[in-house]
């Protein structure tokens, strides 16, 4: 393995990217609106100009397509029209079955959807739920919302919304706020204007929380709840008072319900610690585990009925990483439906001859079966919605580099951005969280796992052990990366350190870590070498040769530091006035006061070395002539990766967060 541990840089920096600092005093930015627009948000022409600059064209969306989706709704008035929540970038809208679509999203103050519900007969009003953002409402199709959380949800995650079908003015939402264990359950009787508490997570021994919230379709007095880790709950009363339902339940990490309304009292419940499917024919009072050709230790994240079915309607199961399934006998038995090994958040049905099925997935977007499942495609258009975490020149070959896109792996790259090339073979997972290139190396880093590229496939990099809040610093510092719901992140974690930059230095490999610090190679073991609790986030090897760390403690304070073969040895201080003295600065320029030592991302041209670009929250900044002249590019989206084409400086990639990558030209 040791053949494959030499020359490395950071993550974020390289050598001759930290050159061009000298010339940030000469900044001066552009600014530019957004407007929306079909299938993806790009920046739009729209520039407004000081000089000196640097003309740059459009930003053109490049890399493969796909995204992380969450729920979905359709239009009670035209099945055709299909509503589809990004975990990241808001509403999108189809009116042609999934063929094309529209970013709608004018008006949410929160683009992490969560959840969506239409009204049961009007094609104008649907409801979105965010990821911290609380409730919206559109009256007119999607075409803009307003916040509709009545001055009680506005920071709630909604997790789940029901509108009751006797009577739409009356709705249910579940929610919690982030950071916090307990959950609400909220009822309003005027359509969303005005919102009442009925229930509260901390009625329970150990705080919980609610994902599902459903109206008995025969008895609109009957609520049922689904609590995070307290099992299945419901109400006789319309919610005023709810009681345990979880005779025979076992597996009490309650995730959904579904309801048949062709018999009274059949209801199945859906579990995420592997019992899957639970069955009741007494409305709750009794259950039975009903999982028999479900995978052993299934996560079933949502369980939902054919609404067109008949007296003996179909039940489908989305799994977390298993696909889709079914059962066709009340679940006494279950068949896989497709899309094995996808991650699902959601499932619907609209109704025709065939029937039109839609799966919402993680990373991966949005899929169509019109077979009843035999065959499934991607009804994406050019909607590239996922997370580029990482970009960097593929050693061995000067004229491509390589992209990291997290859930479907590393990409080569070549003809300008055009061409994106999957190369996986061997790739521990397709998770990948961040991208490291060095002279002849390329690491990919995931979640508790590191893995170096031999130039045909990939392998393996040991890591030490972490202790448990290493691990919780850990996954924090990935949540940041890549945006996830809940679910993903309550898959057990790796109980090795997190990587997050790599470097040599005289032949010496430096880790750094999320939570764990600083880490060298000594021999073939690694050894703890300053930093222990930090979260480092990049690594710098300044043009005098000494090596700079960027750290953050666990409580958030920053700071910059020395690093000698004695290892750490000195500090810079911390924030701005670090920055400035440990890139040799006097001040910072105009636009970037805010920096701080996690809050940079830089590339430098491989074809020409006066051609830099930096990246800082959503803006960046890009050179060519060393400093002299700059040009600053406004995102919708938060810029963590760029890279020059290796073969011309006029190409700048950059990657999102949320929104996949874009292709600027820079002339």
């Amino acid at each position: 393995m040791r053949n494959y541990l030499r020359g490395f840089y950071s993550r974020r920096f390289s050598g001759t990217g930290l050159i061009f600092f000298a010339f940030l005093i000469s900044l001066v930015p552009i600014t530019l609106r957004h407007s929306a627009v079909y299938s993806q948000s790009i920046p739009t022409e729209n520039f407004t100009y000081f000089f000196p600059l640097v003309s740059t064209g459009e930003a053109t969306p490049i890399g493969p397509v796909g995204g992380t989706f969450t729920s979905f709704a359709i239009d009670p008035g035209q099945n055709d029209n299909i509503y589809a929540g990004h975990y990241g970038s808001g509403v999108y809208k189809s009116f042609d079955q999934g063929t094309t679509w529209y970013r709608k999203s004018l008006g949410l103050g929160n683009l992490i959807i969560q959840s969506l519900a239409t009204h049961p007969t009007s094609s104008n009003i649907v409801f979105a739920g965010t990821y911290g953002g609380g409730l919206y409402k559109s009256t007119n199709g999607g075409e803009n919302w307003q916040a509709s959380n009545g001055g009680l949800l506005n920071n709630h995650i909604i997790y789940d919304i029901e509108i009751d079908p006797s009577n739409p003015q009356r709705i249910f939402v579940v929610s919690r706020i982030n950071g916090s264990l307990v959950g609400y359950l909220a009822q309003s009787t005027n359509g969303g204007l005005n919102w009442t508490i009925l229930l509260t997570g901390n009625s329970f021994l150990t705080p919980d929380y609610f994902y599902d919230v459903d109206i008995d379709p025969g008895n609109s007095n009957v609520i049922y709840l689904t609590a995070h880790e307290h099992g299945f709950y419901k109400s006789g009363n319309g919610g005023v008072t709810f009681s345990p339902v979880n005779a025979g339940v076992s597996d009490l990490s309650a995730r959904s319900f579904a309801i048949d309304n062709a018999y009274v009292g059949l209801v199945y419940g859906g579990v995420w610690h592997g019992d899957g499917v639970y069955r009741t024919w007494n409305g709750g009072a009794s259950w039975m585990k009903s999982s028999a050709g479900l995978p052993i230790g299934v996560k079933v994240i949502r369980v939902t009925l054919d609404p067109f079915g008949r007296q003996q309607k179909r039940v489908f199961s989305c799994t977390y990483g298993n696909g889709l399934y079914s059962s066709d006998d009340f679940a006494a038995s279950w068949v896989p439906r497709g899309l094995a090994g996808q991650r699902l958040y959601d499932f619907v049905i609209a109704d025709g001859t065939p029937q039109r099925w839609y799966a919402a997935t993680e990373n991966n977007g949005i899929f169509r079966s019109s077979s009843y499942g035999s065959n499934w495609n991607s009804v994406m258009a050019d909607m590239r919605l996922t997370a580029i975490t990482g970009l960097a020149g593929l050693p061995g070959e000067p004229e491509a580099l390589a992209g990291a896109v997290f859930g479907q792996g590393v990409f080569r790259i070549s003809d300008a951005g055009k061409t994106w090339e999957p190369m996986n073979e061997d790739l521990t997972s397709l998770d990948v969280v961040a991208l490291t290139a060095a002279g002849e190396q390329l690491f990919a880093i995931g979640r508790g796992w590191m893995d170096v590229w031999n130039g045909l496939s990939w392998q393996a990099v040991g890591l030490p052990e972490a202790n448990q809040e290493a691990v919780d610093s850990g996954r924090d510092w990935v949540k940041d990366r890549v945006l996830l719901p809940d679910g993903s992140f309550s898959i057990e974690a790796s109980s090795t350190v997190q990587p997050s930059s790599v470097m040599s230095r005289d032949g010496e490999l430096l880790l750094g870590t999320a939570g764990s610090g600083l880490w060298a190679m000594q021999g073939d073991q690694w050894e703890q070498v300053g930093l222990e609790t930090q979260v480092i986030d990049s690594m710098v090897q300044i043009p005098e040769g000494e090596l700079r760390v960027f750290a953050c403690d666990r409580g958030g304070e920053c700071g910059v530091f020395n690093f000698a073969s004695t290892g750490i040895n000195a500090t810079q201080g911390s924030g701005e006035e670090a920055i400035i003295l440990s890139l040799g600065l006097t001040q910072l320029p105009d636009g970037m006061e805010n920096l701080s030592p996690g809050g940079l991302t830089l590339t430098t041209s491989q074809a020409d070395k006066c051609a830099s670009a930096m990246g800082m929250e959503t803006k960046v900044w890009v050179t060519k002539d060393c400093g002299v002249n700059w040009t600053a590019h406004s995102f919708e989206w938060t810029v963590q990766a760029l890279a020059f084409d290796p073969l011309n400086a006029g190409f700048l990639i950059v990657g999102t967060r949320e929104s996949g990558a874009f292709i600027i030209q820079v002339q």
